[in-house]
């Protein structure tokens, strides 16, 4: 079974081979007369898509009394400039990331446009799942075998939750946590961490289904990505190549919501930013609304507050910030890349 996010007419219906098995993803039908002809359904998900976006992403600032646009308007524009380019630097990182765990040639641009793709996919699946679904879908139409594209994508989730635990342990341990010397900055940032991994394995144990489900998808995936890696190893650069990929995934976003903060005239630690971008990250992959709206804004804010040492206002606003850099501008620019993959034929 593959993963896909296609599009076509009313009158085409999809041609398939005899014996290949049918494609689950999103589907967009139009139709040719009239306005609805011309005015693509993808182009009004778009729009409506980034309004509502826009508009809760609002309103969960102005709740704790942090105006977005006063935020942006009042920001420092050099430390504006900064986290843009960070965040426009963690395209090609996840490029490379991704490039990393396909061992069969693939081409660096057009792999750059299929991540900046998943900034518009993300807004209609929750979690990384869009990302993941439309990198399945890249490499099925590439060639490659859909066993092998999913092992492949499996492979770099796998390692990818590796480093990232990786790189909040190091952090965590930059902090400073000394239970002992009674540093106590640390303590709310593992709980929270603590207690949102409890509320998510409860969830899955207390739903026999979800639990079903879950246990089914690691065996299938743990099976196949396992033996994709005994390939890679074989391509020990390539291999390393991935994993500098995301490594720099996550020090560009790490960055950019460094200079989100700067840009609010806070002056926190690196690596106190860092346990906050990792930990909200975290819960926002576990979250079931579209790139983890709400649960990473409140989560992430409340981090910077606490390993910071930031005022409530600050951490929100610049949280706020960092997601309309991230989030909210790339939108446009990933349906463009998006469109253009599907009229080549490459999704």
């Amino acid at each position: 079974m593959t993963t896909g996010i296609s599009e076509r007419s009313e009158a085409e219906p999809e041609a398939r081979p005899a014996g290949q098995p049918r494609s689950v993803g999103l589907v967009v039908r139009t139709g040719r007369a009239g306005l609805a002809g011309r005015l693509r359904p993808r182009t009004l998900i778009t729009v409506a898509g980034a309004v509502v976006f826009g508009v809760l992403l609002y309103f969960q600032g102005t709740r704790g009394d942090v105006d977005p646009v006063e935020v942006v308007l009042g920001a420092d524009p050099g430390w504006v400039l900064l986290a843009l380019l960070a965040a426009a630097a963690s395209y090609p990182a996840a490029a490379l990331g991704f490039l990393g765990f396909v061992p069969e040639r693939l081409g660096a641009g057009r792999t750059v446009l299929v991540q900046l793709s998943g900034a518009f996919v993300k807004l209609v699946a929750p979690g990384g799942l869009g990302g993941m679904a439309l990198n399945t879908r890249f490499l099925q139409r590439a060639g490659v075998a859909p066993g092998e594209a999913v092992s492949s994508v499996g492979v770099g989730s796998l390692v990818g939750l590796g480093l990232h635990l990786l790189q909040l342990m190091l952090f965590v341990s930059l902090l400073g946590f000394d239970p002992a010397a009674h540093q106590h900055v640390p303590w709310p940032v593992l709980a929270i961490a603590a207690g949102a991994l409890v509320l998510l394995v409860a969830g899955v144990l207390a739903a026999p289904t979800a639990r079903r489900w879950v246990l089914g998808r690691l065996r299938t995936l743990l099976a196949g990505s396992l033996s994709r890696l005994r390939d890679l190893s074989r391509q020990p650069g390539r291999l390393a190549a991935g994993v500098i990929g995301q490594l720099l995934v996550s020090m560009t976003l790490v960055s950019c919501l460094y200079c989100s903060v700067r840009a609010g005239h806070g002056h926190p630690r690196f690596a106190a930013v860092a346990v906050a971008y990792l930990v909200g990250s975290a819960i926002g992959s576990a979250s079931p609304t579209p790139a983890g709206l709400l649960a990473v804004e409140s989560s992430t804010a409340a981090l910077l507050t606490a390993a910071a040492s930031l005022g409530h206002a600050t951490a929100l606003g610049s949280v706020v910030l960092f997601r309309l850099i991230t989030l909210v501008l790339p939108v446009f620019p990933g349906w463009l890349s998006l469109t253009r993959l599907q009229r080549a034929g490459a999704l």
